[in-house]
């Protein structure tokens, strides 16, 4: 199929009716707003969001490291802001995401090359030897977004349509995929049934697992977001005392990386 835009959508009693930009027409029991966080179907169903402001931006772009990555994503946290550097196919290039005060997001974006080299080598204390920016850097705010409803009438949202969290663990990625995964399940389910997969009372099991895994989610990224920042003594003590457990208690860790991974919330169909 090739790329399309579409113009207009009503939402019939037994299909949906899609208008694209070149005149066509398509129908479908069950349209998937999988179109992001600014959804222009989420829109055209009138589903209201709740938003909070992270109060930080994020400051994108790629480098390149002295040492390779090893296909190893590595995340520091420093005074007021959080850097993931994110590995790439080339095993010298990452993309970094520094989550900072909106002000110091600013500044890094402006500054000179070998100044901003200095500041993000000092931040991520040389772990891949000396890195280098080699692309523009972007900067762009941190909100959060919860849709009201996952689903309405022959339509299901996934990921960042129905929610955007906080970048910190890289965890949004995966509440998407397990939002695929999960309607998948459900409208196997639905056809074996033979059901209507577009009628909102059957969308509402998704509906209700997904809303609920999303709400967890952003909780805990929002508490561990507000443990890791700043230089609080007590944050401090915590926090480190949290993660020597974590990485010294047995079974601890394993259970938190499937968890982080979504491996223990997989669909019968994916196990």
């Amino acid at each position: 199929m090739a790329p399309a835009e579409l113009q207009q959508v009503a939402w019939g009693e037994n299909e949906t009716f899609l208008t694209l930009k070149d005149g066509s027409m398509l129908t479908a029991r069950l349209v998937i707003g999988a179109d992001g966080a600014n959804s222009w179907l989420r829109n055209k169903a009138d589903i209201p969001l709740t938003f909070w402001d992270y109060q930080h931006h994020a400051l994108v772009a790629t480098i390149r490291t002295e040492e390779p990555h090893d296909a190893v994503a590595r995340q520091v946290f420093h005074g007021e802001g959080i850097l993931a550097f994110l590995p790439l196919s080339d095993p010298h290039l990452c993309s970094i995401v520094w989550s900072l005060s909106p002000e110091e997001a600013q500044r890094m974006q402006q500054a000179g090359e070998d100044e901003f080299n200095r500041a993000l080598n000092i931040a991520f204390d040389n772990r891949l030897g000396l890195c280098k920016v080699e692309s523009e850097r972007l900067v762009f705010p941190l909100t959060g977004r919860y849709a009201r409803q996952f689903a309405a009438h022959r339509l299901a949202l996934v990921g960042d349509a129905a929610h955007t969290i906080h970048p910190l663990a890289g965890q949004g990625v995966n509440l998407g995929f397990m939002d695929a995964a999960e309607l998948i399940a459900e409208l196997k389910r639905l056809h074996r049934q033979g059901k209507d997969i577009g009628q909102y009372i059957y969308l509402r099991r998704y509906e209700r697992s997904r809303k609920h895994s999303a709400a967890l989610m952003l909780a805990g990224m929002q508490g561990f977001r507000d443990l890791f920042s700043g230089a609080n003594p007590a944050k401090k003590l915590l926090r480190d005392i949290g993660l020597k457990l974590a990485d010294t208690l047995p079974g601890v860790k394993p259970q938190l990386i499937r968890q982080a991974m979504g491996l223990n919330d997989l669909p019968e169909w994916l196990r």
